[in-house]
């Protein structure tokens, strides 16, 4: 996984530039850095703790950002944009109640909660 976090990474970046190759030389460059396209969504990944709870994550570009969703059990879908890395260099996504702590295979990870819970889910 993170061998594809680093593919998604270039792809956002060749889309990027490719984007503003295509205007003519005479025309002003206009990037919009706040633009949030959601582009090269990768395919939903279910992953259960050891408590037997599940979470559901999908990982794509939005933006020039890296971002994912993320539902457990039955609760509502969140939305966690990457903020950080942790010391091995996997992101560190989170929206100010969950925050995602990949692991170094690229599936699995640690969900922290606002209260401070930690789980892991493979």
């Amino acid at each position: 996984m993170k061998n594809n976090w680093i593919i998604l990474a270039m792809f956002a970046f060749l889309i990027s530039c490719n984007k503003e190759s295509s205007t003519t030389e005479n025309s002003p460059v206009i990037s919009d850095k706040n633009s949030k396209e959601v582009s090269l969504k990768q395919e939903a990944k279910t992953l259960t703790n050891d408590k037997g709870e599940t979470i559901v994550v999908t990982y794509f570009a939005e933006g020039i950002d890296l971002a994912m969703t993320l539902k457990k059990n039955d609760e509502e879908e969140h939305k966690l944009v990457a903020k950080g890395t942790n010391p091995k260099g996997e992101p560190i996504f989170t929206d100010g109640f969950y925050a995602w702590e990949l692991s170094d295979d690229g599936y699995s990870g640690r969900l922290t909660d606002k209260q401070g819970n930690v789980s892991v889910f493979k």
